[in-house]
């Protein structure tokens, strides 16, 4: 199913903004290569990631520094999550697909 997020014109301004979407916050990203939603939470200690600092689609959790791809939802530095001793299964964050229609952008949610 498909779910309103944001105008893709104002989203491109801002670069990164969280919603929720029946309780479960997602943070959506602009950058070079596209438009990307993730969960905005951090695998760490669970802090939102649309506090941190987004460069070049990897945004850095403002808590402890833990770097995540927007695009692929992957944690970009394996040291870093060595040292907050994050295991094998928090490597990563859920991703949702993106649909832009004219100038607004979707999430695609399926609910199980």
């Amino acid at each position: 199913m498909e779910y309103f997020a944001i105008n893709l014109s104002k989203l491109k301004t801002i670069k990164k903004t969280s919603i929720n979407i029946k309780n479960r916050p997602i943070l959506i990203t602009y950058t070079e290569n596209g438009v990307f939603a993730i969960k905005d939470k951090c695998p760490h200690m669970g802090s939102p990631l649309s506090t941190g600092t987004l460069d070049k689609g990897i945004i850095t959790c403002k808590h402890h520094g833990l770097p995540i791809s927007v695009e692929t939802g992957k944690v970009t530095n394996i040291d870093k999550a060595n040292f907050l001793k994050l295991d094998e299964y928090s490597l990563d964050v859920k991703t949702y697909k993106t649909i832009i229609k004219n100038d607004e952008v979707y999430i695609e949610i399926w609910w199980r």
